[in-house]
């Protein structure tokens, strides 16, 4: 399973935040991610991949972490929504929800969490 090393949280009464930093594993720790909590197809699939000229996704290709700069992705499900935003150097990922949808999700998160040094 694909890991990534969290550097900061913060919590609010509505919405979970952790950065992240921007390393190509990302986007698959993302795909991932959207997988477990359930959404469907090309959302997860996707992700992080580049796309034919019809606009399809190419799932044997990975796009380039690099090149997501200043990118901002939003998921939604009834009850909550999951935004992703691409820095320079590192990825900020937020749960807007009610707090027990928070906890739900933060459990789910701690799957792809490496544990510090």
């Amino acid at each position: 399973m694909a890991r990534i090393r969290l550097l900061a949280v913060g919590k609010s009464e509505r919405h979970n935040h952790y950065t992240f930093r921007k390393e190509q594993v990302i986007l698959l720790v993302i795909r991932n991610l959207l997988e477990e909590l359930r959404f469907e197809g090309s959302e997860s699939e996707s992700f992080g991949r580049p796309e034919d000229k019809d606009g399809n996704p190419i799932f044997n290709e990975v796009d380039d972490v690099k090149d997501y700069i200043d990118r901002r992705f939003k998921f939604e499900k009834e009850g909550y929504y999951i935004e992703v935003i691409f820095g320079k150097d590192k990825v900020f990922l937020s749960v807007h929800s009610d707090e027990d949808m928070q906890d739900e999700i933060t459990a789910i998160l701690r799957k792809f969490i490496k544990d510090q040094d």
